[in-house]
């Protein structure tokens, strides 16, 4: 996890207040403005102070991505908000694995939680061994000593919790099987193409008169150094070279021009932004499947986390019902 310099914002909000004595305008003082509530879970509420104390964090990131006033940039106010959107997101997933741990009797003694503290302490400060150094990176991403023992101790209670909520959670061979099925002429299937030359030309009729020589017998490569206008390959007879079938290289247009084109075959005029394609295709090449017990693993890996995201993001979204979680993003 990323730890970001602080961020330090000071907002003046002012409210209509009414009184027996009539309207007058009072000023929300900034303490009462980072107690505004933005989320409770359960009996637990996430105020603006702790979004902002968390927000912290990605001080550094935010200004590298979109500039020093990100804050109160309107041009990127959008993007700032939808990313506090997800840290409170965030934050109300945390405190729902941290109840949810002591609830299902998950959450490891005090002396376990101190020893891995410590024993994590340790690995950060033996990787800045140099005095005031592991201090300094600890400032430079926006954090305190016991902010990030704090934030040790939460992953250190909440992470029985992640693996209880996938531990059910298999792949069988049969998924790996159909995974493999549906997807092997397209994922699985590699070195499918041809060697492909081209003659460019900016309009289609004289595409068409070129195309009629060529039906008539007459030499690609010589017609395609005295006519393309591509001069990359004009002077090597059009050659592209050898062109797999799924190349995302060259403009789709293209691409489809050639594709279906048997052994020698030149095609009709292929319009592209460019403009007209004559296209010949020469040494087609079948693809090379991946045979399943060689892709299996990595099917079986990739099937395995996206199953335990959906089991994931379903639980939390359960226990947020029961714990009538209620977020009111519009006051961020």
């Amino acid at each position: 996890m990323k730890k970001l310099k602080k961020l330090i914002a000071t907002i003046a909000i002012l409210t209509l207040a009414v009184s027996a004595m009539g309207c007058k305008m009072i000023e929300k003082t900034p303490d009462a403005i980072q107690k505004t509530v933005l989320a409770t879970v359960g009996d637990e509420k996430i105020t603006k102070g702790d979004l902002d104390k968390e927000m912290n964090k990605y001080a550094a990131q935010l200004k590298q991505q979109y500039g020093d006033d990100y804050a109160t940039n309107d041009k990127v106010k959008d993007q700032v908000t939808k990313i506090k959107q997800q840290q409170l997101d965030s934050m109300v997933s945390e405190k729902i694995l941290l109840k949810k741990a002591t609830e299902l009797n998950l959450k490891p003694s005090d002396d376990e939680i101190n020893s891995k503290i410590d024993e994590t302490m340790n690995q950060y400060k033996t990787q800045y061994p140099e005095e005031g150094q592991f201090d300094s990176v600890l400032q430079q991403n926006g954090l305190t000593e016991d902010e990030l023992k704090e934030s040790l101790k939460k992953q250190i209670i909440i992470s029985p919790v992640q693996e209880d909520m996938v531990k059910d959670i298999t792949v069988t061979d049969d998924d790996v099987q159909t995974y493999y099925d549906e997807n092997k002429d397209t994922k699985y299937a590699v070195g499918a193409g041809a060697t492909v030359a081209h003659i460019l030309v900016a309009d289609e009729e004289t595409a068409k008169n070129l195309k009629a020589k060529l039906d008539a017998g007459a030499d690609f490569a010589t017609l395609a150094k005295e006519n393309s206008t591509d001069t990359g390959t004009k002077d090597k007879g059009g050659s592209l070279g050898f062109v797999a079938y799924n190349s995302t290289q060259l403009v789709p247009e293209f691409i489809e021009g050639f594709k279906n084109l048997k052994e020698g075959e030149i095609s009709q005029p292929v319009k592209s932004q460019y403009g007209y394609h004559l296209i010949k295709a020469t040494g087609l090449k079948e693809a090379e499947v991946t045979p399943l017990d060689q892709a299996k693993d990595e099917i079986k890996s990739s099937l395995l986390q996206q199953k335990q995201q959906d089991a994931f993001k379903a639980k939390v979204e359960e226990w947020k019902t029961e714990l009538k979680v209620k977020t009111y993003a519009d006051k961020i």
